[in-house]
């Protein structure tokens, strides 16, 4: 690359002298080239590679995407020989190349009267700063493990990514008693879930069809469908992402459709029911959803679960998926009544309340009854009953969390720009994220626990 001209300045400082850094034993990297090798079915690589890593085929087939990539850094040349001839056995293209060797330079100049000041942070560092800091006094504040190593660009890199129709439905056949892969060290890392941007697009695209044609004709038997598509899409793009959340991969598609439907339909009976006999709106007025909503919430969840056998659904990750299918039930079939109870007066009006109320619903009920089911999850092995649990101080301190968001969220104020909104779907989401990460640790810790140590 042609170098700019040296300023005056840069002129007159003395020539840069580089000295290498103390000369330590080669190390080596191992890269995978993401190909097979010559005349090697790639079905057969594909479950070599499996049973070598340990992986589960949708991984593997990941690894074999035509891009290059580190798998292992710092190896002595023993090693790393030892894990390429592993893997050109298995019939996987990889090679063995030295890590780049580091020079420092140590600059000798005479003492100057330059300006020195201390380097401004870059933006994205600056702001991932703030993150952290926000996310601290949150987590501190209410007794929850601190956010680690969190980004949002990592988090959805894969969003962007190409992935074939293949993939999906391999990533979504699984949580049967024949589908559920054995624990394995990859489900304690955070994964990057990309399905539910799919899932997503196509529902928007669908929603808009449905407004294009209730728009263009007027016609009455549009309506139904541009209400529900309205009122699902949001809500169920954001299940879709606690469902790649669950990284044991342990709960069907089939439980989460079901907990949103039946899961939905109890908690809006119970909640009207809790409605009718206390007198909570009389004292709170609309923050009395709080209390009410959440709780009807997450009895119509345990109520579902209620023939399922404890030891099914044991991780908190699960804990996050189920309480997210009732919220999103709730959250849906909630949007869809007052989409039609406002179009019944004003159809403009029903169009701008579905928008809006699509636009909130990942702040909301979705995850406040994550939250809820969670605290639940943890208190759950303490006690002999449900009652017992529900009653308790480890389930309450944390359940309050989403009642209080809730509570806040229903009072009559939102501040500039929707601020309220703002700063409790940020409380609400560094909440998820956090237990997520505790979640990841117990998997990993039962990995631990169960994996026999390698040679």
């Amino acid at each position: 690359m042609d170098q700019a001209p040296a300023s005056p300045r840069m002129q007159a400082a003395p020539d840069l002298q580089l000295e290498p850094l103390a000369q330590a034993s080669p190390r080596y990297m191992l890269v995978l080239a993401g190909n097979v090798l010559p005349d090697r079915p790639r079905a057969q690589v594909c479950q070599n590679l499996a049973r070598l890593l340990k992986q589960e085929l949708p991984q593997v087939e990941q690894l074999l995407n035509g891009r290059a990539r580190v798998i292992k850094k710092q190896l002595d040349l023993e090693t790393a020989r030892k894990y390429q001839q592993a893997l050109e056995q298995a019939g996987a293209e990889c090679s063995c190349l030295p890590m780049p060797v580091e020079r420092q330079a140590v600059v000798h100049q005479p003492s100057l009267n330059w300006s020195q000041s201390a380097p401004e942070p870059a933006p994205e560092e600056a702001s991932r700063a703030s993150f952290q800091g926000a996310s601290d006094r949150i987590t501190e504040k209410l007794g929850l493990a601190r956010i680690e190593g969190f980004s949002l660009g990592t988090f959805f890199s894969e969003v962007f990514s190409k992935h074939s129709p293949d993939e999906v439905e391999r990533m979504l056949a699984v949580g049967t008693p024949d589908t559920t892969p054995p624990l394995d060290p990859s489900m304690g890392v955070m994964p990057n879930p990309w399905i539910f941007f799919r899932v997503l697009s196509g529902s928007l695209l669908t929603y808009i069809i449905f407004l294009y044609a209730w728009k263009e004709f007027e016609n009455i038997h549009v309506l139904p469908g541009l209400i529900l598509m309205g009122s699902f899409a949001v809500p169920f793009s954001v299940l879709i992402l606690f469902f790649e959340l669950n990284t044991p991969r342990n709960i069907s598609i089939f439980r989460v459709f079901q907990l949103v439907v039946t899961g939905g339909a109890i908690s809006l009976l119970v909640s009207l029911f809790l409605f009718d006999v206390l007198d909570f709106m009389d004292i709170f007025g609309a923050s009395s959803a709080g209390f009410i909503e959440e709780t009807g919430k997450l009895l119509a969840l345990l109520f579902a679960l209620r023939k399922i056998k404890w030891e099914r659904y044991p991780y908190q990750l699960n804990a996050l998926l189920l309480g997210a299918a009732v919220g999103t039930g709730f959250a849906a079939f909630e949007s869809a009544g007052y989409a039609l109870r406002i179009g019944l007066m004003n159809q403009a009006a029903m169009l701008a309340n579905i928008q809006v109320r699509g636009a909130m619903s990942p702040f909301a009920h979705i995850v406040w009854t994550a939250i809820a089911a969670s605290a639940f999850w943890a208190a759950r092995p303490w006690y002999t009953s449900h009652t017992d649990t529900l009653l308790s101080q480890r389930f309450l301190r944390l359940f309050m969390v989403p009642v209080g968001l809730h509570f806040v969220w229903n009072m009559d104020f939102t501040g500039p720009f929707m601020l309220k909104y703002v700063i409790l779907g940020f409380v609400a989401w560094v909440v998820v994220i956090s237990l997520t990460q505790s979640g990841l640790k117990e998997i990993e810790a039962l990995v631990d626990q169960t994996e026999p140590a390698t040679p």
